[in-house]
């Protein structure tokens, strides 16, 4: 079935053999029910030494629209979108709220410690 899906995606011919090793990782977990792969256990399958590769592989892979992603603060799941399978929920996943990347206002508009500007005149 893996072979089915690497070869009716669209896209799948002008990836390098990097983002098409993580493709196949992605499907084959998402097939088996297992977690999410972690970027290092992603760069180990794809041969990078950069940290930070496999997590510009998974963006690359998302904006082809081969997979989506759902980012949490510590764990992610990763649907194929050939064939509709996501990855499985982390274990110790215990919290729904999305990932707010650092320096970004949640859109639940929290309140804040922060004193308001004291208006002048």
């Amino acid at each position: 079935m893996l072979d089915q899906v690497m070869e009716a995606s669209v896209g799948i011919d002008s990836m390098s053999h990097y983002d098409r090793a993580i493709y196949a990782e992605l499907c084959r977990a998402a097939e088996a029910g297992e977690v999410c792969p972690n970027y290092l256990d992603l760069n180990e399958v794809a041969g990078y030494e950069s940290a930070s590769s496999s997590a510009h592989a998974v963006g690359r892979l998302e904006r082809l629209g081969l997979i989506r992603v759902r980012r949490y603060q510590r764990f992610r799941e990763v649907q194929i979108v050939e064939t509709g399978q996501w990855t499985a929920r982390h274990p110790s996943m215990q919290t729904d709220k999305p990932h707010v990347p650092r320096g970004m206002r949640s859109r639940g508009g929290r309140p804040t410690d922060r004193k308001p500007y004291k208006r002048r005149g």
